[in-house]
């Protein structure tokens, strides 16, 4: 018996992704090539794990399509199987449909926080975490609220005060006819307000 590495693929998929695929897939039926249609079948090519629809976006009769793959960013492989996949669904009057990975865009967040009962080493784990979930959920082309990240950082157990010193305000990610830009953390730095 031979044993060969195995590549491509995805992870299992779990029962929850599962229903909310099909439910998706109840209450949006195809209908000619509308955002859901071109959602759809980005998500039906293996290792896409998102897919955002940007219609009208070049003028008129353009429809851009943003993937993410489990790692991030999906490969030129799974971009151009999502192409080829697209170009074979969507209707005629689509002229031009463009398949890309959004370009990540690293923040760096400095903050200072008083505390009690909490050691600062606890601090800078639990909010490194809370932060880091933050930026996950963020879409690509969504802005990073500053305001946001404060609340969360100043819901953290044993965090008393703060001062958020970056960013100094929304990080606001660009996004064009070129680039969709995706705010993902940097260095996240947290120390003792004095």
């Amino acid at each position: 018996m031979t044993i060969k590495t195995m590549r491509g693929g995805t992870d299992a998929e779990s029962d929850t992704s599962l229903l909310s695929r099909l439910l998706e897939l109840m209450r949006r039926t195809p209908a000619g090539g509308n955002k859901y249609d071109y959602r759809r079948w980005a998500m039906e090519v293996s290792g896409v794990t998102e897919a955002y629809v940007y219609p009208l976006r070049r003028g008129y009769g353009t429809v851009d399509v943003v993937i993410t793959a489990s790692g991030g960013l999906p490969s030129d492989e799974i971009l151009k199987a999502v192409q080829a996949h697209i170009d074979d669904q969507r209707p005629v009057t689509a002229k031009d449909t463009l398949v890309m990975a959004p370009e990540p865009v690293s923040t760096d967040i400095s903050v200072k926080v008083s505390l009690d009962g909490l050691s600062l080493d606890e601090a800078r784990t639990q909010i490194t975490q809370v932060l880091t979930d933050y930026f996950s959920r963020l879409a690509p082309g969504e802005i990073a609220v500053r305001t946001q990240m404060g609340a969360l950082i100043s819901d953290t157990s044993g965090v008393v005060d703060y001062e958020l010193t970056a960013p100094t305000g929304n990080v606001v990610p660009e996004v064009s006819e070129k680039t969709v830009q995706w705010i993902r953390p940097g260095t996240i730095t947290v120390d003792e307000l004095k």
